[in-house]
């Protein structure tokens, strides 16, 4: 009778065992499903955004700047305090003039990455863009404390701060050290001689006047100075030559990257060949080397306003022609 009790106490016991061993493995099983599911979630959700935010680079490069906008916002929804996000959302709205916007995605974004030299340059850009050239100024600094080619910039909004002894240490240090580029050379005989609203040697060589266009392409092609181009590409633009405006202007550019009149007449010839976007991004570029001139800013402001009438936006090329008047009102 014990060796029967024995044999059903074992036996019971290894019900239990197996029952345990049972419950052990659905636990297992619910575990590992949860952990998959979690798991394909996070894997969607990364492949989202993903998706959405190769949509967006590929709306940006094409200059529909509110449709990368809707993907990024989808982006965001997914994952909302993402830098490489609040970089481009700081790119897209920088495209559209929308700077408070632009502004503040990217201080968003540098709070992540606060030694981030392209992060930097677009804040810069936003600020110059807004005339802050006081805050522009600040972030220049940091730029070039890594960026040794950047004192152009440092340069130019040393001027608009009426910083004029600072911008004259740099060119006269650079120029000690022998590494003054020749973009600089305007800057630094002005402020030497005591003429700042005017950067750029203004020559009145009477003979490079009086040349005809095919002398004055003769004397460029031997002269690569700006005093030259300079008449050349207002020779050009009177013969309404747009076509060799546009590709002498363009090279101008390359030349003479700090010379805003290039810019300018670039600008013109891509308006009149209905270019209208390339000569906005040309003027867009242009309009930080003004200093100090008004009746050159007035100018673009009104080549501005052309570009967007061609493109159809009625209200920017309104505000553009606005500012341009209102310029030279205050100027007269």
């Amino acid at each position: 009778m014990t060796k029967w009790i024995r044999h059903i106490m074992v036996l019971i016991m290894m019900s239990f065992s197996f029952i345990g061993f049972t419950q052990n493995d659905s636990l297992a099983q619910v575990f590992l499903e949860t952990k998959n599911v979690e798991e394909l979630k996070k894997e969607q959700s990364d492949l989202d955004f993903e998706k959405y935010f190769f949509e967006a680079l590929q709306q940006k490069a094409i200059g529909n700047f509110d449709q990368a906008i809707i993907a990024l916002e989808k982006c965001q929804d997914i994952r909302s305090d993402d830098k490489a996000l609040n970089f481009e959302f700081g790119k897209n709205y920088f495209e559209l003039a929308k700077y408070t916007e632009a502004e503040a995605f990217v201080k968003s974004a540098l709070k992540k990455d606060v030694n981030n030299l392209f992060m930097q340059i677009l804040l810069r850009d936003i600020y110059n863009r807004q005339n802050n050239f006081k805050a522009a100024l600040e972030v220049q600094k940091k730029i070039a404390e890594r960026n040794a080619n950047s004192e152009l910039d440092l340069v130019i909004l040393y001027i608009k701060n009426n910083q004029i002894e600072d911008a004259k240490k740099i060119l006269l240090d650079l120029e000690k050290k022998g590494t003054l580029d020749e973009n600089l050379l305007p800057f630094k005989e002005s402020i030497l001689s005591g003429s700042v609203s005017t950067p750029i040697n203004e020559s009145n060589d009477k003979n490079i006047e009086n040349q005809s266009l095919t002398e004055l392409k003769a004397t460029y092609q031997s002269e690569k100075s700006f005093r030259v181009l300079k008449q050349l590409l207002i020779k050009l633009n009177d013969k309404e030559k747009y076509l060799e405006l546009e590709k002498e202007s363009a090279t101008g550019t390359e030349l003479f990257p700090a010379q805003p009149f290039v810019y300018l007449m670039n600008a013109k010839a891509l308006n009149y060949t209905k270019k209208y976007d390339q000569a906005l991004l040309k003027l867009e570029e242009g309009l930080d080397y003004i200093v100090d001139d008004a009746v050159l800013e007035a100018d673009f402001y009104d080549q501005m306003g052309l570009s967007y009438k061609g493109l159809k936006n009625n209200v920017e090329a309104s505000k553009n022609y606005n500012k341009a008047t209102a310029i030279r009102q205050k100027k007269s």
